[in-house]
């Protein structure tokens, strides 16, 4: 009963507690949030409004701002204080990442990028990048309360950095050190340390030199120094470090104390170099400076032919004869022992043979001795001798151990002598090899062959494709013409002479004598053209013959050709003529009218035949005495069809006939007569 009433008690009790309470006040925030603008900046992007209202067509201009850039805001807090202000900046990447065509889109800040101040201004450094002096940013800023409280909406605004005015740097200093070497008379290896400035940049002058080449040229094995400065374009500035980069993959940064570097020898490759050189300030731009040069000198060539006066002479050639090709004959020929023919070709390095522009040929069971401008057989073989000089390659001529061509080094031996021309080693002076360059201006057009370059000789390697076992270059000669052959040496880094850059003909034809260039193409002819045997018995009409009729007068036109080449039965082999020989006759009379008018008369049957005996009638028209006959002569059969397949002579023969009768009745003429040049005697140039 007691409990009862206590918990009615307690329950009385409890309501009158709760009616006694007093009312909760309404959770509203009265604190107002500050506003923040920017005040000293490009207008902001966001404002710009055509006609009330943004136009999505006409996005508003991204301004563009200097690198360095004093920034003003400003907030205000209607019912307190501006306690401070949280700004970021971010920003784009500056060049496309690989792949894409434009940089991504600029990104917005994230709550770790801001930072707090209680400045109302600030010089910032925007950031951009040694690839590119501008870079897209956006700025943004809010202001705190005193109580804590953001403004919602941050100023911002989006610009360009764009920097102006890098560091400028300077490459005071920079040159090669390395050996030069020159093979002298007496066969000994004349070394030279050399220094080699560089001065050469590929920002020379106002409009550059790209495509020209440098002009600065260091030995191959150089030691290289480079030494430079930087100074800040902007007062309030400093240089933060270099970049260089000479063979590097890759630049390689440096502190802003570092100012130079040396490479030391053999730590580049020789070639064509530029050394970059980038000064780099606070905001990662940079500017660029260098340094190009050559290392490796170019190696020199020269054509070092036989001596003429080493042969005999035989009928005005340098020739001679040949029984037997065996090598042990011809190493015991005393004629070929003064030449490249002989064991000297293994001996005689390039740098010390004589220049001459002179050359081998074989034809037959021959050896001519040919200079420049002279004209070898059709389907001979010419052997060129190249020599040169390299001031500092190391001469590591192409020689395998398993080259069987070169057995016969062991005669050299027996003689006393050493085969260094295909011993590799240390630089000499020489050149490891040669290509040579051939156009060919075929008659009788003159149309110009251009050959590819041939491949290196000598390659003593028989393990390799490109295998060249010879000292000199054998080239066939099997197309008429003219030809230009432009030699060029090789050195032992691969460096090749390449002073002409142009095809051989159109060098030769297009420079002056007096140009020593000149010299480096050689010029000659192939194929000797056919010649009329006039002291032959029975060749008609020999020069001032006297005919005692006009009509059904037989000529007899023999004639020869020293080096026949049959293109229907070519030979089978190089170096000697075809089996059969071809030629070819065209006869025309050139005279005068009664009138004494010059004109020429076709006869039939005298147009392009393959037989030298020709019957030819004179026609009245012609009235004489004095004729001529124009003979051309070709040993080939369609040559005006087929470039380079044999050459054409054209003579004049003068000889005399009777006066033409007078004429009966009306005067006729001749259709096929026409005007033409008046006699003459005399034979003509081939072509």
């Amino acid at each position: 009963m007691r409990f009862r009433v206590g918990l009615v008690l307690s329950f009385f009790a409890l309501i009158i507690g709760v009616g006694c309470r007093k009312p909760l006040a309404p959770n509203v925030d009265r604190n107002l949030p500050p506003e923040t603008w920017i005040s000293a900046a490009p207008q902001d992007t966001i404002t710009t409004k055509i006609g009330g209202s943004v136009d999505p067509d006409h996005p508003p201009t991204i301004a563009t701002i200097s690198v360095r850039f004093h920034l003003y805001w400003a907030g205000t807090d209607r019912d307190g204080d501006v306690a401070g202000y949280y700004y970021a900046v971010t920003e784009t990447l500056a060049v496309p990442p690989p792949g894409f065509p434009t940089v991504p889109q600029l990104p917005g800040p994230k709550p770790q990028d801001y930072k707090f101040t209680t400045k109302t201004d600030s010089v910032f450094i925007f950031n951009v990048s040694e690839f590119r002096p501008d870079r897209q940013h956006a700025f943004f800023i809010y202001a705190v309360d005193d109580k804590g409280k953001p403004d919602a909406t941050p100023a911002r605004f989006v610009f360009n950095a764009l920097d102006r005015f890098p560091p400028d740097p300077y490459i005071f200093a920079a040159w090669g050190r390395g050996p030069i070497y020159r093979l002298l008379a007496n066969g000994t290896i004349f070394t030279r340390d050399t220094t080699v400035f560089i001065t050469d940049s590929l920002t020379t002058g106002s409009t550059g030199n790209f495509g020209r080449a440098p002009l600065d040229t260091v030995p191959a094995a150089s030691e290289l120094t480079f030494m430079w400065r930087g100074e800040p374009t902007i007062q309030g500035t400093f240089i933060t470090g270099y970049k260089y980069k000479l063979d590097e993959p890759d630049f390689i940064s440096l502190p802003r104390d570092s100012t130079r570097k040396i490479y030391p020898l053999g730590a580049v490759a020789p070639g064509t170099k530029v050394f970059t050189l980038l000064a780099l300030d606070q905001a990662g731009g940079a500017k660029a400076t260098n340094r190009r040069f050559q290392m490796n000198f170019a190696p020199d060539t020269w054509f070092a032919g036989p001596d003429p006066n080493n042969f005999p002479q035989v009928g005005g050639e340098r020739v001679l004869s040949v029984a037997n090709w065996d090598s042990t004959t011809l190493r015991a020929n005393e004629t070929l022992q003064r030449t490249l023919l002989s064991s000297d070709s293994l001996v005689t390095l390039p740098a010390a043979r004589p220049q001459r522009l002179t050359f081998f040929e074989f034809y037959q069971n021959k050896i001519y001795v040919r200079n420049e401008g002279e004209t070898v057989h059709m389907n001979s073989w010419v052997l060129i001798h190249a020599g040169g000089s390299d001031l500092d390659s190391p001469y590591n001529v192409v020689v395998g151990s398993n080259e069987p061509a070169l057995s016969d080094t062991q005669y050299v031996y027996a003689e006393g002598k050493f085969p260094g021309v295909v011993r590799p080693g240390p630089p000499n002076g020489s050149p490891i090899g040669f290509k040579y360059v051939l156009d060919n201006a075929l008659v009788p057009s003159g149309t110009s062959v251009p050959f590819a370059p041939s491949p290196l000789h000598p390659v003593f390697d028989a393990a390799r494709v490109d295998r060249n076992p010879y000292i000199g270059a054998y080239i066939p000669m099997q197309s008429a013409g003219q030809v230009f052959l432009l030699l060029k040496s090789v050195d032992g880094t691969g460096d090749l002479d390449n002073r002409i850059k142009v095809r051989p003909r159109a060098f030769y034809e297009s420079t002056p004598n007096s140009d020593p260039l000149k010299s480096r193409v050689l010029t000659f002819s192939v194929d000797f053209p056919p010649v009329l045997e006039y002291n032959r018995a029975g060749f008609v009409p020999r020069p001032d013959t006297t005919f005692f009729t006009r009509t059904n007068i037989r000529f007899n036109l023999f004639a020869s050709d020293v080096d026949p080449y049959d293109q229907a039965n070519k030979p089978s082999t190089v170096g000697g003529p075809s089996t059969t020989t071809v030629l070819r006759w065209t006869v025309t009379i050139q005279g005068k009218t009664r009138l004494g008018i010059d004109t020429t008369y076709a006869p039939p049957g005298a147009f392009r035949v393959s037989t030298p005996s020709i019957t030819i009638s004179i026609p009245d028209y012609i009235a004489g005495p004095d004729v001529t006959a124009i003979v051309e002569l070709c040993d080939c059969s369609e040559c005006e069809n087929a470039d380079g397949t044999g050459r054409c002579i054209t003579e004049r023969i003068p000889f005399h006939i009777p006066a033409a009768s007078p004429p009966t009745g009306a005067s006729s003429t001749n259709s096929i007569s026409r005007p033409g040049p008046g006699p003459s005697t005399g034979r003509s140039t081939p072509r």
